[in-house]
């Protein structure tokens, strides 16, 4: 079992004696270029190879920080240099000879297993001198089973210091919290206990974080989506990755009816009883209504729903009761708008043109002529909005003039609370009338914020929103309040203001939302309005005045230094292009400020307007139109292959995400805060004609409308199909008669055998008389005897076995079961117990010049009856 590894440098023979041999393997299974994780054990013989992958170190890369602190550079970075920059290549050392910190990777080891009300552990981790960062797998209200291998970790900790001795004392420390004081349980438990399920209905934008929130409190999550391919899919905040059953609603069906029974037949087959059914984002709202309505879940009056989404509908529905409206009508042909018009004879003309279902001031327009209006109902009908729905229809409404506000909320049957009121700041820029630039929460404190929540009370009445969240903007006329739009979900702008509300409010509308639904005394003891705000915050949405394709951001360092800094939301990195903001779809950042002080916040606020003007940016080229860049491809982009994936969009190439199979098992390992937006090719593994199935995933890859630069793997399970699709389309890559070398463990040990490279003594078995012949000719002493999948990770199903009978056990488990990584095992492998402490020696190579990129040193245990469980690792 894994219990952890430090990092070592290459500095004595031990090292230099690892090295040559990796050197030797590498050579011999024919990894010329890219990247190799190699696990070799140090015996009293010399170095042996246990495994080598041609792809980068897994872990999730949780080992990443350490790696950069520790030699100041990283395998991943590394590989895509050695694919698209020789020269940032060729610079890097051959080895690390020394290191700048040390630094250890405690893996933490779970020796009960139940569901967790918290882990006080991991607080005084936090506080240790040696804490780098964390990866945490198990949160309060799930169960958390025995840690067997590193599908079963619940936590690791990075640990980093200049002191080694403190990192060695501080790691120590992790094994005795493990024994004593590391965890709070609810429930101790051989199994996990059954738990209800909450449907998300499209988890984008704050939906995502509504999402987590269901994990977090002990849910299953199902996550479905209303629209193939939406999108708003890519708006989530960065750090927010989610785990649950996916339910794709058939839109594409003609009958709606028919496609409705479909998702609620898939939703019945959830083997968990589902406790509620919330929109994530506008774009779930009306398919929310009409299934927890089916489902007999808390909801709202279905007669109502296009209230709740239609904005004229919505108009129309609060003026009939007796609610302040907007005047408006809604027009499919100019002739019937240009009627309106010319009845209504505005004066001053000001006249609103817009979208009648979108969202993020997209494609709004304030008109001071019929000319314009003309244009506006032109560029609106008929195409296509920023939520991926037809404009049936353009909405012509009055000009509001006034202050704007947000009125956030959640009703549990009819009782309304008021979660935030935020006042917008939006300025005229880049040609568009009304861009964010910002807000700032607010508390109900004086006759104007009581007026805008009573008036938004009496429109949730209106529309019927009794149950769930409410967003309502509301702009403050000289006449009084009046209704902008409101959705019956939570407040969008990928939920980046929940810590300012958190901190100011002491709650947030995300939290309160699943309480109205799942925990009735939670939400009734909150207030019904936030009467004083405990510090002062403010988000600063920053907008781009030129579009180019970046160098940097050198604004964002100064940003990061306010005392009112809190947090930030980058959308728009170096080496890619930003276009000009005009709506909250073309944002490049957001930055979060708060403190005890207002004069801070609203000082370091409009220090932000002066670093758009000049400081903020640093171009590569400015340029109104995005460039052409060349596409990388990342088969399977899990594990440390989602931060892979994430560097290639860092460097401004195009990312297409290539899955080797459907449903693979370990998609879900990806490490927190890793979130990819890219192209996505489902290669068919289902498919018996393999040949057949490769040339249609070329054909796909032919139809990308950019230049494949670079095939890459991005776990285990992608090795195979990309060296294949790389040698196809004449990419860098390695020697495809080798690729079973590089992926089969038995045909990679005799590979380095027969180039002369010490090898375990092995053999591969799928029936047990064949393997009772080898063991009987090897005859073991001491009798020690490794039995594995032949194409696994993680620990998966290895065993340490005593005598001939442990070995038929291992055989009889392993022999046709599937794997860890989702294949059969065909054949088990059994080999000799390599005795000694293990290595992995992390490399980059580039038409066969070989760089290590770092040295670890295992920490593996016995301990849960398995005798290699990760502890940890040191650099």
């Amino acid at each position: 079992v894994y219990f952890g590894m430090k990092i070592r440098c290459v500095d004595d023979d031990l090292t230099r004696s690892i090295v040559e041999y990796q050197r030797s393997v590498l050579d011999a299974v024919g990894i010329i270029n890219g990247p190799a994780h190699a696990e070799v054990m140090l015996t009293k013989t010399g170095p042996c190879l246990v495994e080598v992958g041609s792809r980068c170190h897994g872990g999730e890369g949780t080992w990443k920080p350490i790696a950069d602190s520790c030699v100041g550079y990283n395998q991943i970075d590394a590989t895509l240099d050695a694919y698209l920059e020789e020269g940032r290549f060729m610079a890097l050392p051959d080895v690390p000879r020394k290191l700048r910190k040390h630094g250890r990777e405690a893996f933490v080891v779970a020796r009960e297993s139940g569901v967790l009300r918290g882990s006080p552990g991991f607080d005084d981790i936090r506080k240790f001198n040696s804490f780098l960062s964390e990866e945490v797998a198990v949160h309060k209200g799930q169960f958390m089973p025995l840690t067997v291998d590193c599908f079963t970790r619940p936590a690791a900790f990075q640990l980093l210091h200049e002191d080694e001795a403190v990192v060695e004392r501080e790691y120590e420390r992790v094994r005795e919290l493990e024994i004593s004081g590391m965890w709070d349980f609810e429930v101790i438990s051989p199994h996990k206990p059954e738990t209800g399920a909450v449907v998300v209905v499209d988890p984008f934008s704050s939906g995502a974080q509504l999402a987590a929130r269901v994990l977090t409190l002990g849910y299953k999550l199902i996550m479905l989506f209303s629209e193939t391919d939406s999108p708003v899919a890519s708006l989530v905040q960065q750090g927010t990755c989610l785990q649950g059953e996916k339910i794709q609603h058939d839109d594409t069906n003609p009958d709606s009816m028919s496609a409705l029974e479909d998702t609620i037949i898939k939703l019945k087959e959830v083997p968990h009883p589902i406790v509620a059914i919330l929109p994530g984002a506008e774009t779930g709202v009306l398919l929310a209504d009409k299934l927890a309505d089916k489902l007999k879940t808390r909801t709202n009056p279905l007669f109502l729903s296009t209230a709740r989404r239609n904005k004229y509908v919505m108009g129309e529905t609060i003026r009939k009761a007796g609610v302040r409206a907007v005047k408006q009508t809604i027009a499919s042909d100019w002739d019937a708008a240009k009627v309106f018009l010319r009845d209504w004879n505005p004066d001053p003309y000001k006249v609103i043109v817009k979208p009648n279902q979108s969202a993020g001031s997209d494609d709004v327009f304030l008109c001071n002529s019929e000319e314009e209006v003309k244009r506006g109902f032109d560029k609106i009908n008929g195409a296509i909005n920023g939520l991926g729905v037809v404009n049936e229809g353009v909405l012509i409404q009055e000009f509001l003039e006034g202050k704007e506000y947000v009125v956030d909320s959640v009703s549990r049957d009819g009782k309304h609370k008021v979660m935030a009121i935020w006042e917008y700041d939006k300025r005229h820029v880049n040609g568009q009338f009304n861009v964010y630039f910002g807000m700032k929460i607010r508390c109900v404190d004086d006759d104007l914020t009581r007026s805008i929540v009573e008036y938004q009370r009496s429109v949730l009445d209106a529309v019927g929103i009794i149950n769930g969240p409410a967003h309502a903007e509301v702009m403050l006329t000289k006449t009084g309040p009046c209704l902008v739009e409101v959705g019956s979900r939570c407040h969008g702008g990928e939920g980046t203001w929940k810590p300012i509300a958190d901190s100011c409010v002491g709650y947030n509308q995300i939290d309160a939302t699943l309480d109205a639904y799942l925990e009735e005394g939670r939400f009734m003891a909150l207030p019904d309005v936030p009467r004083k705000l405990r510090k002062h915050g403010r988000e600063a949405f920053v907008v781009a005045r030129e579009s180019g394709v970046l160098r940097g951001s050198p604004g964002f360092d100064d940003i990061r230094k306010f005392n009112s800094f809190l947090s930030e939301e980058v959308a728009v990195h170096k080496g890619q292009f930003m276009p000009l903001t005009v709506d909250c779809f073309t944002r490049p950042a957001a930055f979060q400020l708060l403190h005890e002080d207002e004069a801070v916040v609203e000082r370091e606020y409009e220090r932000v307007r002066e670093l758009e003007i000049s400081g903020m940016w640093d171009f590569e080229v400015i340029s109104p139109h995005k460039p052409e860049t060349g596409a990388v491809v990342v088969v399977d982009p899990f594990s440390s292959g989602a931060q892979l994936a994430a560097r290639v969009l860092t460097l401004g190439y195009k990312l297409i995400m290539l899955f080797s199979e459907t449903d693979s098992p370990v998609a879900s390992l990806v490490q927190q805060g890793t979130c990819l937006q890219g192209e996505k090719i489902q290669h068919d593994d289902t498919n018996p004609d393999s040949m057949s199935a490769l040339e249609d995933t070329i054909i796909k890859l032919k139809e990308v409308p950019h230049p494949i630069v670079a095939i890459l793997p991005g776990a285990e399970t992608g090795v195979l199909l990309a060296d294949k699709l790389a040698d196809k389309l004449k990419t860098r890559t390695n020697p495809l008669f080798l690729s079973t070398a590089r992926r089969n463990k038995y045909v990679m040990g005799e590979t380095i055998r027969k180039a002369g490279v010490r090898a375990v003594k092995q053999t591969i078995a799928s029936d047990w008389d064949a393997a009772k012949v080898f063991l009987r000719d090897w005859n073991p002493d001491p009798y020690k005897v490794i039995v594995k999948p032949n194409q696994s990770a993680g620990s998966d199903d290895v065993f340490l076995c005593n005598s001939e009978e442990e070995v038929k056990r291992g055989f009889d488990k392993i022999n046709g079961a599937i794997n860890g990584l989702g294949v059969v095992n065909e054949g088990v492998l059994i080999q000799e117990f390599l005795e000694g402490k293990e290595y992995v020696v992390d490399s980059v190579s580039r038409d066969g010049k070989h760089k290590v990129m770092a040295i670890w040193e295992y920490d593996k245990r016995h301990v849960n009856g398995q005798f290699n469980v990760y502890f940890g690792m040191k650099i």
